[in-house]
């Protein structure tokens, strides 16, 4: 029972590391890739983004605490209740997340009337579709206060540290429960010559006496 624990034990320890690892290098990647393209002034060619909603303006849809995705269509094709996401010039270019309630088209042109599915009035602002940074595809549940909880040195520790430690603890431990079997194999092998050798000399000696 004891080795099937431990067992258990190595396979979720191993499984978690190995969860933390892909999902480090996965980020790691795209705030890379991220940087590289703003930094050409290509910011455009991001697709898909996570944004972390603040406030309850889409509640009960989207609750504040909830980490939205969204995917950038390059044909703009966003359609009338649709959720999207977009930068609002009116409140100072901060980042919205709100449903679209009317789409308006002039010479190809497309723009949107948004409105928060808890407010009571629609935006002012018609948003246009320069300002469109993506469509909501699914949400993440809470996993905003994960994401802000994460960013601090306490949440750091907590999530990447301590694993890796435990980890490294318990490969350590494995490492010299293993040496220390060997060892006391060791000497019980050398304890069975001594005595083997012990009872022949026993045996050669009473057969010398007759």
């Amino acid at each position: 029972m004891k080795n099937v624990i431990n067992r258990l034990l190595k396979i979720i320890s191993s499984a978690i590391f190995a969860v933390l690892v892909i999902l480090i290098i996965l980020i790691l990647i795209y705030v890379i890739r991220v940087k590289l393209l703003a930094s050409n002034d290509r910011l455009g060619e991001v697709r898909l983004n996570f944004y972390t909603i603040l406030t309850q303006s889409m509640y009960p849809t989207i609750k504040a605490g909830d980490v939205v995705v969204t995917y950038m269509d390059e044909n703009d094709s966003y359609n009338t209740g649709d959720v999207i996401t977009f930068i609002s010039n009116a409140n100072g270019q901060i980042t919205v997340t709100h449903r679209i309630e009317e789409v308006y088209e002039v010479n190809g042109q497309y723009s949107y009337k948004t409105k928060g599915d808890n407010n009571n009035t629609a935006d002012k602002e018609i948003i246009s579709s320069n300002n469109v940074l993506g469509k909501v595809v699914f949400k993440i549940p809470k996993a905003g206060y994960i994401q802000q909880f994460l960013v601090t040195k306490t949440g750091w520790i907590i999530a990447i540290v301590l694993p890796c430690l435990g980890i490294v603890i318990y490969d350590i431990l494995k490492l010299f429960k293993t040496v220390t079997r060997k060892g006391v194999s060791v000497i019980k092998k050398d304890k069975r010559t001594d005595d083997a050798r012990k009872r022949l000399k026993e045996v050669i000696n009473d057969e010398e006496e007759e």
